[in-house]
């Protein structure tokens, strides 16, 4: 191959997704003869993405943002769907994109860009986040030329949706890589010593206990035992208006009582690394929370799920899981029941992380390879 490896990242679903690439963006930068552009699909998502090369020593990776189309993202926000713009936007972009050796991508909307005519490219995913749901294995990811994932487990649920077991490598969570390198300078989240509940509910309300989040958190308040981080994913304020906003606001309690609708804490991991007691529903977030130590966790079942013998809950299994309106007082006989779960959280650590160190280079090794054409 002549002339440098040119490899493109682009970046369309929201700044959360950024920590899972750019630090192999960075690592890929430094190696020789290699070329390599983040695109952004907007300017706070691109700030994202500069701040983490901005903490990675000798980075040259050069950042640009992705053209939208004013047509697609004004029909989104009229409709309070601002996902409408992904497809649209990597149309406008497929020119450029696919002037690339290779394209690797935290998400799998950006395979569409080869039904759009840029077949010349590899393709490779870096899948963002390491849960149990369906959606993480669904039939997409079997468009890539390579899936770089975070340990057995992805591997071998992606295996089992039809992925080719020779376009998989297990590579570690470069997000974890990152994260643990810058966070020894994060100041405490609280100035006492109460334990921390870091509740986390999911995004999509068909399946989460979002709908009675606010409740869930009024209780675990009234009890005054806890701080208690109420974050929610980020994806549910994306399109949320002020006044909803400002009504989830008002639960705060300076000093006591964390209430986040959008910052960026919400995807660097701050959050689960400070908490001692995480309380959720369907995030794959409760893995990093484990990741990070073996703590107590409780799930809500807001919708009385048959969960037992489903892969898709296979979390649910690493602490109790109890209705909304217990939740406040599972939180309450979490540490004392941490007990029981530990031996499966142990298990299910390590069947879903390969180790952490070195994560983003091996990525880097195994993007080169496919793009050379190696096995």
């Amino acid at each position: 191959m002549s002339g440098p490896v040119r490899i493109a990242f682009p970046l369309i679903g929201g700044g959360h997704q950024a920590y899972h690439t750019v630090p192999v963006a960075c690592a890929l930068s430094q190696r020789p003869g290699v070329e390599v552009v983040v695109f952004a699909g907007d300017s706070t998502v691109r700030a994202v993405a500069e701040e983490i090369a901005g903490n990675l020593p000798g980075s040259t990776v050069r950042f640009s943002e992705l053209r939208r189309s004013k047509l697609a993202d004004g029909l989104g926000s009229l409709l309070g769907k601002s996902s409408l713009g992904k497809e649209p936007m990597l149309w406008r972009n497929r020119r450029e994109l696919g002037a690339f050796d290779a394209i690797v991508t935290p998400e799998v909307t950006s395979s569409r860009l080869r039904s759009m005519g840029v077949t010349s490219p590899k393709f490779i995913c870096i899948p963002h986040g390491a849960g149990d749901r369906a959606v993480s294995f669904e039939p997409r990811f079997q468009r890539f030329d390579r899936l770089l994932v975070a340990g057995d487990k992805t591997a071998r649920r992606l295996e089992e949706s039809g992925v080719r077991p020779d376009r998989l490598r297990i590579t570690g969570y470069p997000k974890a890589e990152y994260v643990l390198r810058v966070a020894a300078s994060r100041p405490p989240l609280f100035a006492n010593d109460r334990p921390t509940v870091l509740y986390n509910p999911h995004f999509l309300g068909r399946l989460s206990s979002l709908g009675q989040a606010e409740a869930i958190a009024r209780a675990i308040i009234e009890q005054t035992e806890f701080n208690l981080v109420l974050a929610p994913h980020i994806r549910a304020f994306e399109d949320a208006d002020a006044s909803t906003r400002a009504r989830w606001q008002a639960l705060a309690i300076p000093g006591r009582v964390i209430v986040d609708t959008g910052s960026e804490k919400l995807i660097d991991m701050s959050y689960t690394a400070a908490a001692d007691i995480y309380l959720g529903d369907v995030s794959s977030q409760v893995y990093e929370f484990l990741l990070l130590g073996l703590r107590p966790c409780v799930f809500v079942d807001a919708h009385q799920v048959d969960w037992r013998d489903d892969p898709d809950y296979a979390f649910w299994r690493l602490g109790d899981v109890v209705s909304p309106g217990d939740a406040a007082a599972a939180c309450q006989q979490a540490r004392a029941r941490h007990a029981d779960y530990r031996v499966a959280q142990e298990m299910a650590v390590a069947e879903t992380f390969s180790p952490t160190a070195g994560a983003a280079a091996r990525a880097a090794d195994e993007i080169l390879a496919c793009v050379a054409g190696g096995a």
